[in-house]
């Protein structure tokens, strides 16, 4: 789950307290494949971003940066998975936080003058990490990276000419069309941004996925967003509205 920072109703030392479980946790994550692969499923990355970005206490931002680097730097040379499966390294870690948008974060934090020594040298090591597996990253990993951590945020992946490039991807390797599933389940989050956002993409993916439309209902996408048309926020009643008619609309092109 999200873990709220200056708006939430958990005291400084709840968060210090939580955010200190999981930073010793951390320590175990190079001797075991299943404590890496439960800190990846739980989205525990996500959690700490979350701290790091509005914790009001700098012995929060701390201890949540010290957590950050160590699954930054994770291996698992001494404890390999076993199960056949992709391996849980540091670089899966670094996607995720680069999907919750750690990176812009660290560049801020690294303008700021701070008195501990360990901020400045997980901010430094962090930067180097993030900025290094970024490159490396497609502009279709960054955007599956940034679905999967649920942090949509309004930029170059989400508009008609990222998904006029990328709409095959969609798909998926599996054929599963999971990205997808997760921007259906995206349009219930809690934030209303991220809601408009999903509302957005599952829109320009019928528009631009061959049989996109058939796809989405199948996958109960027209429906849920359907639901959204009367939403209290303008933004996300407006994006349903669009996704709905561009569900609907066989040439949306014709329309505009």
């Amino acid at each position: 789950k999200r873990i709220a920072g200056n708006g939430g109703s958990a005291t400084v030392q709840q968060l210090y307290e939580l955010c200190f479980c999981l930073w010793t946790l951390t320590y175990e994550c190079n001797g075991s494949a299943t404590i890496r692969s439960t800190f990846l499923r739980d989205h525990a990355v996500q959690s700490l971003v979350d701290l790091v970005s509005n914790a009001p206490r700098e012995k929060v931002v701390r201890v949540a940066l010290s957590a950050l680097r160590i699954l930054a730097q994770c291996t698992a040379d001494n404890s390999p998975d076993l199960s056949g499966k992709k391996e849980i390294t540091g670089s899966s870690f670094l996607s995720e936080m680069i999907g919750c948008g750690l990176i812009k974060y660290v560049d801020l934090m690294k303008e700021r003058q701070w008195t501990d020594p360990d901020i400045v040298e997980d901010l430094g090591i962090l930067h180097k990490l993030l900025h290094q597996n970024y490159k490396e990253m497609s502009t279709w990993d960054v955007y599956l990276a940034e679905v999967q951590s649920g942090s949509l945020e309004w930029g170059i992946l989400h508009t008609e000419k990222f998904f006029k490039e990328n709409a095959s991807k969609f798909e998926g390797p599996d054929g599963d069309f999971s990205v997808v599933k997760y921007l259906v389940a995206l349009t219930t989050n809690n934030d209303e941004e991220v809601q408009a956002i999903a509302c957005y993409d599952l829109g320009e993916f019928v528009r631009h996925y061959p049989n996109g439309r058939a796809i989405a209902k199948s996958l109960g996408a027209k429906d849920i967003v359907m639901r959204l048309v009367d939403h209290s926020n303008e933004e996300v009643q407006r994006h349903a509205l669009t996704a709905i008619s561009k569900m609907m609309v066989q040439n949306w092109a014709a329309v505009q």
